[in-house]
């Protein structure tokens, strides 16, 4: 069991950017950016599945 464990951790897929999700604006729905690192772009073409990290930042200040 502890080996399954361990390869598992050792074997996961690594992000090869960011998901920024944007909900600053009220009067629209929320806007997707996508950021890659730099050997992401790469890494999309030769995958069918990829992993992302989400990041949830509003640039617009409602004061």
């Amino acid at each position: 069991m502890a080996g399954v464990l361990l390869a598992r951790f050792i074997f996961r897929e690594k992000p090869v950017g960011s998901l920024r999700v944007d909900e600053s604006d009220p009067d629209s729905g929320p806007y997707l950016f996508l950021e890659l690192d730099r050997s992401g772009a790469d890494k999309i073409y030769k995958q069918r599945y990829v992993r992302l990290r989400v990041e949830l930042k509003n640039y617009i200040s409602h004061k």
